[in-house]
């Protein structure tokens, strides 16, 4: 069974826009705006005269099937209910998005965006990863196909929710500053000089992670191709040692935020509370690096066992 390229390239989307769902902070902003951009200017449209109410109901429909349209093929599939799942909470979604009167009181605000887009990129989310399971043919033969896939979507994910939320998150804590310290005299450089490095240890973090994620898609190229050739065993070293950079760099850089807050605590109008440690970024890189070992100890034993023949 070969992927469809384009019903793959959808889900794919699909994914990414729900893993960004998950990364939570300023991204859930941003993945509401479509939403509540088609409901304003539907309310708009509607209330401009009958034909714009006309008009605005045609695009309402559309707008509601067009889930549907990924179904427009012969073979049907049963991760397509999914699809019809889609369409109807679409409905639901989109008419409270125009009138958002009609919400719970609780609702009609930006959570309340967020928790209507969410139900919808959660329908999409369980349709997605049913094409890409899908995609995988019974021998495995495109288990690598999807799994380069996944990581190529993990990699895009870390690398836009850390500069996105990060920088976000920068301008964000300078305006809680300014709005907290009002007073004549009052000197925030040392605060915004921490608040921006701390930022940018984030931003770092993500930015790495996504870079051994996306040279871990290039090793499995290699592997692919020929688990024991040279081309797969260079790969194998060099991930291998970005991981250890990588890793090295991130606690640095942490364990230089954390002491730093300590030794300037005086100077500082705001302390990061929470003192983090990279658990995700050493699980992911411990676990590269254990893989990477495997394939090139596979590579030293083909080898070995190539002499003796």
């Amino acid at each position: 069974m070969k992927m469809n390229k384009k019903n793959l390239s959808i889900g794919l989307v699909c994914v990414l826009v729900t893993l960004l769902i998950l990364a939570g902070g300023e991204a859930l902003t941003a993945l509401a705006l479509p939403f509540t951009l088609v409901g304003d200017g539907l309310r708009a449209l509607s209330l401009s005269g009958g034909v714009g109410n006309v008009a605005a109901i045609v695009i309402y429909v559309l707008l509601c099937l067009s889930p549907l349209a990924l179904m427009a093929r012969k073979k049907r599939e049963r991760m397509d209910i999914w699809l019809l799942t889609a369409a109807g909470v679409l409905f639901h979604v989109l008419y409270l998005m125009v009138n958002p009167g009609m919400r719970p009181a609780g609702m009609r605000n930006e959570v309340g965006d967020l928790i209507y887009a969410g139900s919808v990129y959660s329908v999409l989310l369980a349709w997605a990863v049913g094409k890409l399971m899908k995609a995988a043919d019974t021998n495995g033969v495109n288990i690598y196909q999807a799994l380069r896939a996944f990581l190529t979507i993990c990699a895009v994910e870390l690398a836009v929710v850390g500069i996105f939320g990060g920088s976000i998150g920068f301008m964000d804590k300078v305006k809680e500053l300014q709005e907290a310290n009002t007073m004549p005299g009052v000197d925030l450089t040392m605060t915004y000089l921490f608040q921006g490095l701390i930022s940018a240890g984030t931003m770092l973090e993500y930015g790495l992670d996504a870079v051994v994620m996306w040279l871990g898609v290039k090793l499995l190229k290699e592997v692919e191709a020929d688990p024991y050739s040279e081309a797969c065993a260079h790969a194998s070293r060099k991930l291998q040692d970005k991981c250890k950079s990588a890793l090295l760099l991130i606690v640095g850089v942490n364990a230089a935020l954390n002491v730093g807050q300590v030794v300037f605590a005086g100077k500082l109008h705001d302390i990061d509370a929470s003192v983090s440690f990279p658990v995700f970024s050493m699980a992911l890189v411990f676990v590269t690096l254990a893989l990477t070992r495997l394939l090139m100890q596979g590579k030293e034993l083909k080898d070995d066992n190539d002499l003796f023949i």
